[in-house]
């Protein structure tokens, strides 16, 4: 289906009320590592103190953490508040956000009204990447390309020789290319596309620590760009945006040895192939391939809403009716345990 125009969304994941079993949000199941509640304790009992007002301690720690200089990056209160700063510092006038991704991407620049170009990804190609579509939007004449690596909801990936081509043709065109990488620390592929920044100045990336460290109530995300670029967005980013507690626990998050996240992957990674080897034995589910901590899926016919079914038997899922690029019949369920996953299995082939 063809997509012309980007419309305003605000439905975003997480279950209303408590005793449901929320499959629409896509955290590390296993929690945060060790460490954490303890640092965010010792954190809450100095909240009398103000907060570094940007953040310096753990824009440190991050840039250690990724082999960078602290000029290159900039801390937030989450990945949503640094889309919204650079829609309104670099306010392209043509910009083009493929589809269908989170939501806040394209809410950011209408929010300035800026009118987005979609690019849509297609149903009939498993909802990949097409890098014939991206160009043909750079040769059009699009001044911002916006894309998630992997992409949410559809969990394509874009391997880095791929990315590395896009962000050539957008240099050559002056058009600046803005990588949400919220997912990649979960996915088996670690090549950031953080390591083309020192080579082009007009690429963003944006990163959460959400996912990884299962901390979305603490709100923390980090753009890493050129020391220019993220100088200029600096300038424009409102003081204490990051608190105190949440930076404490960045600070412990980025010190967590490899071995933690390692066996992080491994875990959703196995996870996730059994999910989808079970979900394709349900002839009405079509699965799309994932690389990531989240699945893509469609139910082919639907006598009654598939939430609804799944309501009554205490869960819930991402229901993508109304995401720009997605549409009705459309879910995205976020990888949980063994004994969780096998209740959402069974109350899918239930219902089909």
């Amino acid at each position: 289906m063809a997509v012309d125009t980007i419309t305003f969304d605000r439905h975003h994941g997480g279950a209303e009320g408590g005793g449901l079993i929320d499959f629409s949000v896509s955290i590390n199941p296993l929690g945060p590592p060790p460490g954490l509640l303890e640092a965010y304790h010792r954190a809450a009992a100095v909240i009398t103190v103000y907060p570094e007002p940007y953040a310096a301690s753990l824009t440190a720690a991050i840039a250690r953490h990724l082999g960078v200089v602290p000029q290159n990056v900039l801390a937030a209160n989450g990945s949503t508040q640094l889309f919204y700063l650079i829609a309104r510092v670099l306010r392209p006038s043509r910009p083009a956000v493929v589809i269908p991704t989170f939501s806040e991407i394209a809410n950011s620049l209408l929010s300035m009204s800026i009118t987005p170009t979609p690019i849509a990804l297609r149903r009939e190609r498993g909802f990949q990447f097409d890098l014939s579509d991206i160009f043909a939007a750079l040769d059009k004449g699009a001044d911002a390309l916006f894309f998630g690596r992997p992409n949410s909801p559809t969990g394509s990936h874009l391997e880095l020789a791929a990315v590395s081509a896009i962000v050539q043709r957008c240099a050559r065109s002056g058009c600046w290319c803005v990588i949400d990488e919220a997912f990649i620390e979960l996915t088996d592929d670690q090549c950031s596309a953080i390591a083309l920044i020192s080579e082009y100045e007009r690429l963003i990336v944006v990163r959460s620590m959400t996912k990884l460290y299962a901390i979305p109530g603490l709100r923390l995300g980090y753009l890493v760009a050129a020391q220019s670029v993220a100088a200029r967005l600096a300038r424009a980013l409102e003081p204490w945006s990051v608190s105190g507690p949440a930076a404490a626990v960045g600070i412990e998050c980025l010190a967590q040895p490899r071995s933690w996240s390692d066996q992080v992957r491994q875990s959703l990674r196995c996870e996730r192939q059994y999910v989808e080897q079970e979900l394709r034995k349900i002839a009405a589910i079509e699965v799309f391939p994932s690389a990531c901590n989240f699945i893509l899926f469609a139910v082919r016919i639907e006598s009654r809403p598939l939430t609804e079914h799944l309501g009554e038997h205490g869960m819930v899922v991402r229901d993508l009716a109304a995401l720009p690029g997605a549409g009705p019949g459309l879910y995205r369920i976020g990888i949980r345990s063994r004994t969780d996953n096998d209740r959402l299995i069974r109350t899918l082939a239930d219902f089909t």
